[in-house]
């Protein structure tokens, strides 16, 4: 697994501000899948990120 950048990780962060806003769990959902299949779970960016999900997804 590659080591996320931080422009990857505020890119990130956005996006699952804006689905959060808008409800989109779909989004979050793809966000989810997208982060685990290209960093894994054992990346502390991945694992805080994932504490930004407003709905369990």
């Amino acid at each position: 697994m590659c080591k996320m950048t931080t422009s990857d990780y505020y890119r990130y962060r956005s996006a699952i501000q804006a689905a959060n806003d808008t409800g989109d769990r779909e989004a979050l959902r793809q966000i989810q899948k997208q982060l685990i299949a290209k960093y894994g779970l054992d990346d502390e960016d991945v694992r805080q990120l994932l504490k930004y999900f407003k709905y369990s997804v």
